[in-house]
């Protein structure tokens, strides 16, 4: 009982590093592009309190953690942005996609890199122990929540990006969002989606 509610708060304190450094990439990418609504929102920080979502990155999480799910659905609060604000709204769009994407393969390299430097040190247990738990984790879940970016489905990046390629205002493209948010969790729901999932899974396991 004392391991799950350790592994349960260990794995929310990675997830919660994961969304705030998601976002401040997101918020510093359109404040870059002339849009200061993130600056003004107050997003553009590594304090994780502006980008935790309590259902979203608490609620839901705890609930696949504590059910021993390998996967999780989640997400941080939204960052504002004005497209509007962008000299080119529609490409300032496409290079928040981008960013949001390669933002969580930055974040797992990191964590992965952070991991093996601790390994290298060779500390004593009680340190390299908890430490390494939330490096693999926090390494796990960014290349899981990149993964899922990767998909042509919007609400999700790479689905937002081709719509936005076809011709599709960004109006248009963030339309799509509840039909596409209720396909991704089916696909989690029926398995399929752990199981695209699976060959990278298995790769990052065995970096570490």
């Amino acid at each position: 009982m004392v391991f799950e509610l350790y592994a349960a708060i260990t794995s929310l304190i990675a997830l919660i590093f994961i969304f705030t450094f998601h976002n401040y990439f997101k918020a510093l990418t359109a404040y870059k592009l002339g849009d200061d609504t993130p600056v003004r929102a107050g997003f553009l920080t590594i304090n994780p309190l502006p980008h935790i979502d309590p259902v979203g990155t608490v609620f839901l999480p705890l609930i696949f953690i504590l059910l021993k799910s390998p996967l999780l659905i989640g997400w941080p609060r939204i960052v504002p942005i004005d497209y509007y604000k962008f000299s080119d709204p529609k490409k300032g769009a496409i290079i928040i996609s981008l960013v949001s994407i390669a933002s969580y393969f930055i974040i797992g390299l990191i964590t992965l890199f952070l991991y093996k430097v601790l390994m290298f040190l060779h500390l004593p247990q009680t340190v390299t122990t908890p430490i390494g738990i939330l490096l693999q984790f926090a390494t796990l879940v960014s290349f899981f929540f990149g993964f899922i970016n990767l998909l042509p489905i919007p609400p999700m990046d790479m689905g937002i990006l081709l719509l936005l390629l076809m011709g599709k205002s960004i109006e248009e493209a963030q339309s799509y969002a509840l039909f596409g948010s209720i396909l991704i969790l089916l696909l989690f729901l029926s398995g399929i989606l752990g199981a695209l999932f699976s060959p990278l899974y298995n790769f990052i396991l065995s970096l570490f």
